[in-house]
């Protein structure tokens, strides 16, 4: 007798003792396999990584000294201005808002300076940085590679070595410089404070030396023309033989209402004796006479002072004309020096310095590296990486099954 077939494939044929397709499928891995498999790949991703860095950091990373200085960039024009609003007497915030600006720019511009390759240039005139960063202290991943460092790359080591902060509200600069010995880390941003010191005072030079320019020139231009008009007065007076014109004119006026009077005095006299002497009274022909010479005399001296090219009213005319030229050119003088003045102490009031707030300092233990922090930093984020990346493969798996 034939047994009948099962009803589910779930259940076996109990009197053969088969068992069902189903049964025959390779078992799925258990837990226990894809918590090692998961293990040695954390192991191999996260663990051995970290625990490399964290023997580099404990064995082989050589210490790094920071020295840290603080300064801000001021000109003499902000500070007169806040301390006339300090003592009461006009200026205050405005005033050191106005001419504060210069200060700032001058601040970013410092602040550029130490990031660049003129800031390098400058150093290593002096300095050895080559070989202050390949000491033997140094270890063999962190210090500078080549000992004959193209500009390039030697920028790009400085540029992990020194660091220039600066903090618009407050307007102060913050250096920071690391090298593996303490007294190099001092030394050396000892020095380019110093080179930004003379970084501020050229441009301070050259502010001055432009400022000063312009109004230089222009008194130079107002002395050629005193020059050139007290040289032309002195021609005409040589050319005419006469020191002062004006004062010719005068007396030539003086002179000729004199004879005016005296003439109208002779006139008169004349026509007296005439009422009671003769004619032919020699008396009378000695006052025509008289007479006569006076109005010649007059009629010379009129023509002496307004016919002719060398007539009185010409050369006052001239006269006038030449010192009316030395007044102005006095005066475009005075004033030149004025303005001279006044640039040179504008100038002195826009001259920018470097004030110092903090000092380079010998630092006595080192900043950096940081290796429990980078370590434990490492571990995190390999951690977090390793668990996205398991996801998405468990993911991608689970959608292809």
């Amino acid at each position: 007798m034939k047994l009948s077939p099962p009803t589910r494939p779930s259940e076996p044929l109990a009197a053969s003792g088969v068992e069902p397709s189903a049964a025959r499928l390779p078992p799925p891995p258990s837990r226990r396999r894809r918590t090692s498999r998961i293990g040695r790949w954390f192991a191999l991703l996260v663990l051995v990584p970290t625990a490399i860095l964290a023997a580099y950091y404990a064995f082989v990373a050589a210490p790094l000294y920071e020295s840290e200085a603080s300064f801000v960039v001021r000109n003499r024009g902000a500070m007169a201005s806040a301390g006339a609003g300090a003592d009461g007497r006009g200026g205050g915030m405005a005033g050191a808002f106005a001419t504060s600006r210069p200060a700032m720019e001058e601040a970013r511009a410092v602040l550029a300076y130490i990031d660049s390759h003129a800031a390098v240039a400058a150093i290593r005139r002096d300095t050895d940085i080559v070989g202050l960063w390949r000491v033997p202290e140094a270890d063999a991943l962190s210090r500078l590679w080549w000992s004959e460092p193209q500009a390039e790359w030697l920028l790009w080591y400085w540029r992990r070595r020194v660091m220039a902060e600066f903090d618009p509200e407050t307007a102060v600069l913050r250096l920071r410089v690391q090298a593996y010995r303490p007294e190099d880390a001092q030394g050396l941003a000892a020095r380019l404070l110093q080179a930004s010191e003379t970084l501020v005072n050229t441009f301070s030079a050259r502010s001055i030396a432009d400022t000063m320019r312009a109004a230089q020139e222009d008194v130079e231009k107002a002395e050629a023309r005193v020059l050139a008009a007290r040289e032309a007065l002195i021609a005409f007076r040589e050319r005419e033989a006469a020191f002062d014109p004006q004062a010719a004119a005068t007396g030539a006026m003086s002179t000729l209402a004199a004879l005016n009077n005296t003439l109208a005095q002779a006139r008169t006299e004349l026509a007296e004796r005439r009422a009671f002497m003769r004619p032919d009274n020699p008396q009378l022909q000695i006052l025509q006479n008289r007479i006569a010479a006076l109005q010649a005399q007059i009629a010379a001296e009129r023509q002496r002072v307004t016919r002719g090219e060398e007539a009185l009213t010409q050369q006052v005319a001239s006269f006038e004309r030449l010192e009316l030229e030395r007044q102005l050119a006095d005066r475009q003088l005075a004033s030149a020096v004025t303005s001279l003045e006044q640039a040179r102490s504008d100038a002195i009031r826009q001259q920018v310095f470097i004030m110092r707030v903090a000092d380079p300092h010998l630092p006595e233990w080192p900043r950096y590296p940081r290796g429990t922090f980078n370590t434990f930093t490492v571990f995190i984020s390999l951690s977090v990486l390793f668990g996205i990346g398991w996801l998405l493969v468990v993911s991608a798996r689970e959608h292809a099954n």
